[in-house]
């Protein structure tokens, strides 16, 4: 008995000693990654990425590259935790900045924008990224080009606004259609538990887990600042609301949505698959399509079956979401650009030739 409690007494002093430890190891953490996103931002300003905006309680950072005179402004906005836009964004848009301004536009909680705990419903970004551009200046008429979730706003941007929009580029974008509210989803743990991890300074490590083989692809500076300011957005109040907000935000776009001429182009990159040799071609195993576009059950079927069963729902999903948005939202051409849905950093050259056409088109 003795001997018991003695082990017992062993064990709650070394479980005691590694939670100290911890509490430790992450308080360092914390300290010195709060140390090196000061230091980001401060070169982010240093280097003219910051132009503060307001748009009444808070403001937004709006950078603008490229031709001031060019022929289109382009207002970019970004998918879900891209707060590296200004940056990351610039290997599509480089060539596109030669002819065109283009706008980069962090909404609440992105990048170098003030964060807010305000709801991110899908009228408050859109009207805020409006009250930004008319305060700094920037009139319509706006190209917009949105990416992932950056794509619902330019839905209900185009169909509240038509006089003010141009054009629009969804890059990936999410698409817009009924959602019951009882069928609403809220974001699963680890979406919720990321804001905390951002404030533990163990964030970076997820990112670049996640974005490395992408962020690799930048000059080593630029490479730091654009994992910091993801690792900032995911930190944010807004950010986590705005998921929150997304099912709610899809179909509240949806029942907004206006047909008309408005020239659209839908770049389809994480639907773009067609055949097992396209999936082949992109370095993309059978394994890691099980679970993600097809059954777990499937893992033990071989290969040709997995990509098949991947290639039959990736098939579903374009007749029951893209047919339907397309039609609704009226002038939208589709190209098929097969890659990651962060296309920008899988394949910015060829994004940027398909945009750049685009744009063209526009013109002729």
């Amino acid at each position: 008995m003795k001997a018991l409690k003695k082990i017992g007494k062993v064990i709650g002093i070394i479980l005691l000693v590694l939670i100290i430890l911890l509490a430790v190891t992450l308080t360092v953490t914390s300290i010195v990654y709060h140390i090196k996103l000061n230091k980001i931002e401060d070169q982010l300003r240093s280097d003219g990425y910051y132009n503060s905006v307001s748009v009444g309680d808070h403001s937004l950072n709006l950078y603008s590259c490229g031709n001031e005179n060019g022929r289109h402004t382009i207002v970019a906005l970004a998918g879900w935790r891209d707060g590296e836009m200004s940056i990351g964004w610039r290997m599509m848009t480089a060539d596109i900045e030669k002819d065109n301004r283009v706008i980069f536009l962090d909404r609440a909680g992105y990048g170098l924008s003030d964060d807010t705990k305000q709801d991110m419903t899908a009228e408050t970004v859109v009207e805020e990224y409006r009250t930004a551009l008319k305060n700094a200046g920037i009139e319509a008429p706006y190209l917009l080009m949105g990416h992932s979730m950056g794509g619902i706003y330019a839905t209900y941007w185009e169909s509240k606004y038509p006089d003010e929009i141009e054009a629009v580029i969804f890059v990936d974008g999410e698409e817009c259609y009924a959602i019951p509210e009882a069928s609403y989803v809220s974001p699963d743990l680890m979406t919720r538990l990321i804001p905390a991890a951002e404030k533990l300074g163990i964030a970076p490590l997820i990112v670049r887990i996640m974005y490395g083989k992408y962020t690799d692809k930048l000059p080593e500076k630029e490479r730091e600042q654009a994992i910091y300011m993801m690792c900032k957005t995911l930190g944010s109040s807004a950010a986590l609301n705005e998921m929150t907000l997304d099912d709610r935000n899809v179909d509240f776009a949806w029942n907004e949505m206006v047909t008309n001429d408005i020239p659209k182009q839908y770049i389809s990159a994480s639907l773009g698959y067609h055949t097992k040799e396209d999936f082949i071609n992109d370095g993309i195993t059978a394994e890691s399509l099980v679970g993600v576009w097809t059954e777990p059950s499937l893992k033990s079927a071989g290969d040709d079956a997995i990509y098949a069963d991947a290639l039959k729902t990736m098939e579903k999903c374009r007749t029951e979401l893209f047919d339907t948005y397309f039609e609704k939202l009226g002038n939208c051409k589709t190209v098929e650009l097969p890659g990651d849905h962060v296309i920008y950093f899988d394949k910015p050259d060829e994004c940027c030739k398909i945009v750049s056409e685009f744009v063209d088109e526009l013109d002729s």
